[in-house]
């Protein structure tokens, strides 16, 4: 087989074969058993700067009867691109020959470094997206640019995230005409497939502009939210994530206050004699600063930093905390740096909720401001 005819699926975390040619001769030679060899045993990995790669594990001998390889390993990583394979023959090693991969167990070891997230990996497993791959380098995509009044203009982008129905990519080069979006930015986009073509787009149309004062309350991003549960639509999922990139939300924190303040606290305490009534409007002033930890809920193993939309939406739930307003690109630090590595941030956890994946976060961080000043 060839890899013009076959794509990269058969090459991507295969053991394969390759038939001596030019491009590889040079390499075979310093391989131990090259004097015999017709060809080389090697493994397919991806590499996000390089492109598609194969890792040369031993020299082969190829016959139709099967292969046999080398049991000497080179020392040094040798690699070959797939554009030096060409017109070359390849064969894909079965997947029963597992002593192969314990042989060379410490060679793939090594090639775990390339490793992608679970969300690089499902978008590699989604042949929809075939059509649009660059044949090399398998993560980049050409997104249609469409904005009104402006040509459609197709841009190669590199896959960063995926959704429902919806991918996060950065743009690899810079588009001739003025989208409002320049190269290394990231952008929503989408498939489109119907009876005569499939292709990726991405809607350039400038978002609806909204003032702080439109903000402030939180009205709107929670209709936003609700839109969205009761229409799972890609465009009410993006709204959500650009209100939410301006949006100040309610963080609920317990206060820690210092051990000369704890002290003071139940001196003044012990003073009611169990008579609370004579400390109710009191104010107590601390001396030392007062450390603020915000709140975290476990769902299963999972845990999740809490936000609320506004204090009221706390309810019950807000009584025994100190609540705390806060932009959310002040919030993704604290919930990304927690100790128990959550899973996501939960907007109005106890009416209807919101889960922003923490595989997010670095997208609405990167996301443009619709505030517009009144």
């Amino acid at each position: 087989m060839k890899y013009s005819e076959t794509g990269f699926r058969a090459i991507y975390h295969n053991f394969v074969t390759v038939h001596k040619n030019p491009d590889i001769e040079a390499l075979m030679d310093s391989l131990p058993g090259s004097d015999v060899a017709n060809g080389v045993l090697a493994y397919g990995y991806y590499d996000r700067d390089a492109g598609l790669t194969l890792e040369v594990l031993a020299a082969a001998f190829l016959t139709e009867d099967g292969f046999k390889y080398c049991p000497d390993v080179p020392d040094a990583s040798l690699k070959i691109r797939v554009e030096a394979l060409g017109d070359t023959e390849f064969h894909v090693v079965s997947k029963e020959d597992v002593y192969i991969a314990e042989k060379f167990a410490d060679k793939l070891e090594m090639l775990k470094g390339y490793d992608a997230s679970e969300e690089i990996e499902l978008s590699r497993k989604i042949d929809l997206l075939d059509p649009c791959r660059d044949e090399v380098y398998i993560d980049d995509v050409l997104v249609r640019l469409i904005q009104d009044g402006l040509k459609p203009e197709a841009c190669w982008t590199r896959i960063t995230g995926i959704g429902d129905h919806w991918f996060m990519g950065t743009l690899l080069n810079e588009p001739h005409q003025d989208f409002g979006w320049h190269r290394g930015e990231e952008i929503a986009f989408f498939i489109h497939q119907d009876d005569d073509e499939i292709f990726c787009y991405s809607d350039m149309n400038p978002s609806k502009w909204v003032t702080p004062e439109e903000l402030e309350d939180g009205s709107m991003l929670k209709e936003a939210v609700a839109k969205f549960n009761s229409e799972r639509s890609e465009p009410n999922f993006i709204d959500i994530l650009e209100i939410l990139r301006d949006s100040y939300v309610w963080v609920p924190c317990t206060a820690i206050l210092s051990k000369a303040d704890q002290e003071n606290l139940m001196k003044l305490v012990d003073e009611t004699e169990g008579d609370f009534s004579k400390i109710v409007d009191e104010k107590f002033t601390t001396e030392d600063s007062v450390r603020l930890v915000p709140d975290i809920l476990q769902n299963g193993d999972s845990f999740f930093f809490p936000i609320f939309s506004s204090e009221e939406e706390m309810g019950e739930y807000g009584r025994d905390f100190s609540k705390v307003g806060k932009h959310i690109l002040e919030v993704i630090p604290l919930a990304r740096n927690n100790d128990h590595n959550v899973a996501g941030i939960v907007l109005n956890a106890f009416s209807e909720p919101f889960v922003l994946d923490a595989q997010l976060f670095d997208v609405v961080e990167k996301m443009k401001s619709r505030i517009r000043k009144s």
